[in-house]
């Protein structure tokens, strides 16, 4: 009240409790708020406040996804490459599976009903990450590991939006899409700069995020086909709006 410091306390100390209090009450973890804001698709119409309560979910109060995951094992070739081309085709298929979900779902009250409808979120997501790096040779906390996953993840991201792009083509973008554009765009794009592996050049973040590491992936068809998703994925966009507010999470293994 009076603009002097009350009390000083250490950050080091501070962040162990918040980590054992996250850990205790067996919360999935700590939410940057900030960060979540930065990456809203739809911010036009408010803010997000919090998660689901396993926390792969993040969007408007009274919102819902349908969950889908694709095992990436059965992408594995016999070769021990990752079969791209028919990862691709799955995400497209389970794309539209999970848009045709959104009216066939049962909803646990009439506003998460009404703004599944509004808002058409997705829940598309992989699992067994670890399986793949293992029967790849690849240990799971390693440079080269991160960026397998995350190339993985931006090629599931950058084709199901621009799956959604093409729905919307076809069937016209999620109601909420044209107070939402502006905010959904430029989103997309900072995807896109991240999965060029971009340091700079972000639009409206706080934090800057952690791109992809295309040193890592040196003679890997992932990097380019990572980078050619989210080149598509803002192509379609621009032209038709997408279909779903969301595409993409990744759920916990017990909820799959």
């Amino acid at each position: 009240t009076d603009g002097k410091v009350h009390k000083t306390i250490k950050a080091r100390d501070l962040w162990d409790e918040i980590g054992n209090a996250a850990w205790a009450s067996a919360d999935p973890g700590i939410q940057f708020d900030t960060t979540i804001n930065d990456w809203h698709t739809c911010s036009g119409d408010g803010r997000i406040n919090a998660s689901n309560p396993c926390s792969e979910y993040m969007f408007l109060d009274d919102t819902a996804c349908n969950l889908a995951s694709l095992n990436l094992m059965t992408f594995q070739q016999p070769s021990g490459s990752f079969d791209i081309e028919a990862f691709e085709h799955a995400t497209r298929l389970w794309t539209i599976t999970l848009e045709i979900s959104v009216l066939m779902a049962q909803y646990p009250s009439p506003e998460i009903a009404q703004r599944s409808y509004i808002y058409r979120t997705l829940g598309l997501g992989f699992a067994n990450i670890g399986g793949l790096l293992m029967a790849s040779g690849i240990p799971y906390d390693s440079d080269k590991g991160r960026a397998i996953c995350g190339a993985i993840s931006s090629i599931m991201t950058g084709t199901a939006y621009a799956t959604s792009a093409e729905m919307a083509a076809e069937l016209g973008p999620f109601p909420g899409y044209e107070n939402n554009s502006t905010a959904m765009l430029r989103v997309i794009r900072n995807h896109r700069r991240a999965a060029y592996g971009d340091t700079s050049g972000y639009e409206d973040l706080s934090i800057r995020p952690v791109p992809l590491d295309h040193t890592n992936l040196e003679n890997l068809p992932l990097s380019e086909a990572a980078k050619n998703s989210w080149d598509k994925a803002l192509e379609l966009g621009i032209k038709h709006g997408y279909r779903n507010a969301q595409s993409t999470v990744i759920a916990p293994t017990g909820t799959i």
